[in-house]
């Protein structure tokens, strides 16, 4: 299998996510959202800048010795990576959840296709992939503590001493429960193509996932009436869906929310679909 097609599966599936429209509160063609320091151009120049260090985490795992060894060298290349997009958006936070994300799947994965294929890992719908995500991320724990002590705290790191929300970082801990429980038994039960599959995924993951990003903005109050808001357009039909989520998005710009983390997870479903299509053809 040619990791670079798996890396640049990568790259597309955030291209793709941020031209998939209308996105309530996200930035898209169609709007900005609830961002007024950033729009679709941003986002490209974070992806461009993100990457060639996409191709550099699925050689770290394809490369790496020791668990140990892989987790410090996907958390060296995830600062440096970081530090690449904040310089190419100027400071604006656009893919820190995704390039976290991204850094630890694309990792685990090469550490297991040091011995599987990707053909393999598609069989078993990518199961051992998640307890290889937990392993890698044990040194994430170390996150939590002392934050005390500390001058400056980030968004997450604030979030987890007001409210214990652990977050992205708890996600990779737990080997990503909302992909294993709820992305990918919707992506392999539904059978809905172009960008319907993805809103439709988009509204499930907005009534469901604990979004640190709109607990950030409107705390749980904010979270609330997104989660709210998108289990009545569960019901919604599909060709009244795009309307209602345009409607939601006048909403959400007026209270300043934005479920930064349903973004992440859907640029993780156009992976995931990509990876299946790459498993399942002819190398």
């Amino acid at each position: 299998m040619n990791e670079q097609r798996i890396a640049q599966a990568a790259v597309n599936s955030l291209h793709a996510e941020v031209l998939l429209a209308p996105k309530p509160g996200l930035v898209d063609p169609e709007s900005n959202g609830a961002h007024r320091d950033m729009d679709v151009t941003t986002f490209e120049a974070s992806i461009a800048a993100l990457a060639p260090y996409f191709t550099q985490y699925l050689h770290a795992g394809l490369a790496a010795k020791t668990v140990p060894q892989l987790y410090q060298e996907l958390r060296t290349i995830g600062i440096d990576a970081e530090n690449a997009m904040l310089t190419a958006t100027h400071g604006v936070n656009t893919h820190r959840g995704a390039n976290f994300s991204f850094g630890f799947l694309l990792g685990a994965l090469g550490w297991l296709l040091q011995q599987d294929s990707l053909p393999d890992l598609v069989a078993v719908e990518f199961a051992p992939l998640f307890p290889a995500v937990a392993q890698v991320a044990q040194g994430v724990a170390g996150d939590f503590r002392h934050l005390g002590d500390k001058a400056q705290l980030s968004h997450g790191e604030a979030l987890y001493v007001k409210h214990g929300v652990t977050g992205v970082r708890g996600e990779a801990l737990a080997g990503y429960p909302t992909i294993r429980e709820h992305m990918l038994p919707y992506l392999r039960q539904t059978t809905t193509q172009g960008d319907l599959r993805y809103l439709r995924l988009m509204v499930h993951l907005m009534a469901q996932v604990e979004d640190a990003n709109l607990l950030h903005r409107g705390g749980p109050a904010g979270l609330r009436f997104v989660q709210d808001a998108a289990k009545t357009l569960l019901h919604v039909s599909d060709t009244r869906l795009p309307n209602a989520l345009r409607t939601l998005n006048a909403e959400m710009i007026t209270l300043n929310l934005s479920p930064g983390g349903t973004a992440d997870y859907l640029s993780l479903a156009y992976f995931f679909d990509a990876l299946t299509l790459l498993g399942t053809k002819p190398a």
